[in-house]
């Protein structure tokens, strides 16, 4: 990542396992919305029951559109779920942010994608690059990707409420 000629207002909540900054993540999108700020993105979205497997799946903040990201790969199998093709599907969600006007940008996760220089690391640059606030989640698994990722550019936030307000002000004020 080159280093930007103004602040980058990009942060991700360090969490400590699978789903733990979810519903603070998600109170905090409600709560921006009730004061009319305009939040667009991906969250994580509740599994899909298929057949005798679940599906994760991750969801469009303005449509409500839950895009399935797992695949079933049967019981025996120690291989990575997650659907590549449905990743990309999702990433549109992303892309079409880049005209929304938000005032933030939710990328549901930093994940094994990501750190693997995939994913929605290409949508996350051209956020940034267009000057959006991009809020994303990160486990202390992915923290040194994250930071590669960034060049230590981001800010890194505790889960806490407090903690995700005073970034977002920060970050309209640089903005």
């Amino acid at each position: 990542m080159d280093t930007p000629s103004t602040p980058v207002a990009l942060a991700a909540i360090v969490h400590a396992g699978k789903g733990s900054a979810d519903a603070l993540l998600l109170e905090f999108i409600q709560a921006l919305r009730a004061q009319h700020y305009r939040v667009y993105g991906l969250v994580q979205g509740p599994a899909i029951q298929k057949g005798d497997h679940s599906l994760r799946t991750v969801q469009d903040l303005d449509k409500g559109t839950l895009y399935p990201i797992t695949q079933n790969l049967g019981t025996e199998s120690s291989a990575c779920r997650l659907d590549i093709g449905a990743l990309l599907h999702a990433s549109e969600v992303l892309r079409q942010a880049l005209d929304s006007h938000a005032d933030l940008v939710i990328v549901n996760r930093f994940g094994i994608m990501e750190a693997d220089g995939q994913g929605f690391n290409d949508e996350i640059l051209a956020l940034i690059d267009k000057g959006y606030p991009v809020l994303t989640v990160v486990s202390h698994t992915h923290l040194p990707a994250w930071r590669a990722f960034t060049g230590g550019l981001a800010v890194e936030l505790e889960p806490e409420h407090q903690a995700l307000w005073n970034w977002f002000e920060s970050s309209r004020q640089a903005a």
